[in-house]
């Protein structure tokens, strides 16, 4: 392999680029509702928890109809 060569295969790598992928999102999403549960549990104690719980019914029962259909 001479100079030449190498300079050749430097220069066609592509710059590195960084995706975020759709799993990382979800989990960055999940942990960030965690962390305003949490938050809103310290500042409001048992009823700041209670509301979170009341607000999340509607999400739990589609959730569970959307994994039983299964579309």
């Amino acid at each position: 392999m001479t100079a030449a060569d190498i300079t050749t295969l430097q220069d066609t790598h592509a710059p590195a680029t960084r995706k975020i992928r759709g799993e990382a999102v979800l989990f960055l999403v999940a942990a960030l509702l965690l962390v305003i549960a949490a938050v809103n549990t310290v500042a409001f104690g048992l009823a700041g928890l209670s509301m979170t719980a009341l607000a999340l019914v509607p999400v739990c029962y589609f959730m569970i109809l959307w994994i039983t259909v299964g579309k």
